[in-house]
């Protein structure tokens, strides 16, 4: 299987034509597939050959070479654009970055800055040219602490280990103040500060030999830990996180990652990489409203809202505000419900041990491994599993609606795995109950969001 890089060139002086195809042709894993100064014609040469790596420059008209960008990131979303410009003002920098460039060389382009950026990004150029890309990342946010955050994580990573029967990268970008070690209860031979320190070194074989190894049952999962002091955190970049993630994703079927409450780059670069975002928040005003403030700034980063998948967490059937509530409120679908065992959760936490060992976590474990079923789309039956798309959220909700009455129940997962005998499910919580203060409730949820009709 071929590693090579492939780049097009695209600028309109031959001069720095040629000093970027002799810096790539040093480089033995950098192909150069073809250059020219034809915007045209450079795009017709992406289309046919779709590399990895296109250089491209501001003219007289910048806006064509933005135009070319969005085209390119648009159609070929694996891509990498490099642009280089005369004018290095802010303004220009982020019109390139907002286009979807990736980096930005002033010119005239010295020899050490073009060497700098390919170091910078080798790993990340091999690990994309390998094939072997096909991982996929979810990321775990929140903007409010104490939502379960790292709970989700870790134990949605031992499930999606355990269902594909594959181990799984759990990392923790919570930098400061990191969980994911105490919960599991390992010490890590090494870091993400140890990890960036040897950014250069970063492979697959690399990682799978720097990483913390967790075994359970039919659970495999690599930790990628946080620094062991706080301090450390701070030497950590954004850059050297997407280059570790690029090859995580080359390497494992799932990166879960847990993040920071924060929006720093480094979460940012966490959220911009995922395959998908798992929100978590809980059904109160608070949280709802915090939902809220992070959807919209999800929306002002151009991501699709089939990227943001919403989970609430300690879910109880009886709140008195509902997930319909909720949904008609954020304008957002709940993808998830997690039932609220808050005292199975910190036994498990406390011990250092997977929530499946303890007798009392049997309902949360299996929510977990309901959830993997979903994202995977791996169906369990009688021991055995087979793919298929997964059933939406909403629509089981209809069929539990059709097929039991509703009630009272205690049953507070909404999407149960399809792989349960219909006498064994219990009965489904329905968000259409109206209680009678509903109402009121709406009125005090539009004075306060000004709900989405």
């Amino acid at each position: 299987m071929s590693k090579t890089v492939k780049v097009v060139v695209i600028d309109h002086d031959p001069l720095v034509r040629d000093q970027i195809v002799s810096a790539l042709s040093s480089q033995p894993y950098m192909e150069v597939l073809a250059e020219t100064e034809s915007f045209v014609y450079g795009y017709e040469l992406i289309r046919q050959n779709r590399p990895n790596v296109v250089f491209v420059d501001i003219r007289e008209d910048p806006h064509r070479t933005y135009d070319l960008i969005k085209r390119i990131t648009t159609y070929f979303k694996d891509t990498m654009i490099v642009v280089s410009g005369h004018e290095i003002s802010l303004e220009s920098i982020m019109a390139a970055m907002q286009s979807g460039a990736r980096e930005f060389l002033k010119r005239p382009i010295q020899a050490s800055d073009l060497n700098a950026l390919l170091e910078k990004h080798h790993q990340a150029f091999v690990a994309d040219a390998s094939g072997d890309n096909t991982g996929r990342i979810l990321t775990v946010f929140s903007n409010k602490g104490g939502l379960g955050k790292t709970t989700i994580a870790v134990n949605l990573a031992l499930s999606l280990s355990e269902i594909t029967k594959k181990p799984v990268a759990l990392v923790d970008l919570n930098l400061q103040l990191g969980d994911i070690t105490t919960f599991l209860d390992i010490m890590p031979r090494q870091t993400i500060v140890d990890i960036a320190k040897n950014i250069g070194r970063v492979d697959a074989t690399y990682l799978e030999t720097s990483l913390a190894e967790f075994r359970h049952a039919n659970s495999h999962v690599y930790v990628l830990a946080d620094p062991l002091n706080v301090e450390e955190a701070e030497e950590v970049t954004a850059e050297q996180i997407n280059t570790v993630l690029t090859v995580l994703k080359a390497t494992f079927e799932y990166v879960i990652i847990d993040t920071t409450t924060s929006f720093d780059s480094k979460t940012l670069t966490a959220l911009d990489l995922a395959d998908q975002i798992l929100l978590v928040s809980m059904v109160n005003l608070p949280n709802i409203r915090s939902s809220q403030r992070v959807l919209n700034l999800f929306d002002r980063l151009g991501y699709d809202r089939q990227k943001v998948k919403l989970l609430i967490n300690r879910y109880l059937p009886d709140d008195e505000i509902t997930t319909q509530d909720v949904e008609e409120t954020l304008g957002h679908e709940v993808s998830w419900k997690i039932p609220n065992n808050y005292q199975a959760i910190m036994t498990a936490i406390n011990r250092g041990i997977p929530i499946s060992t303890l007798q009392d976590g049997k309902l949360i474990y299996q929510n977990f491994i309901d959830l993997a079923c979903q994202i995977s789309g791996i169906v369990l039956h009688q021991g055995k599993k087979e793919t298929k798309v997964p059933v939406p959220v909403k629509a089981k909700i209809k069929e539990k609606e059709m097929d039991t009455p509703s009630d009272n129940s205690t049953q507070v997962d909404s999407a149960s795995s399809p792989a349960q005998e219909p006498s064994k499910r219990k009965k489904g919580f329905s968000p259409k109950q109206t209680p009678v203060e509903k109402p009121a409730r709406k009125s005090l949820f539009g004075n306060l969001f000004g709900k989405k009709k």
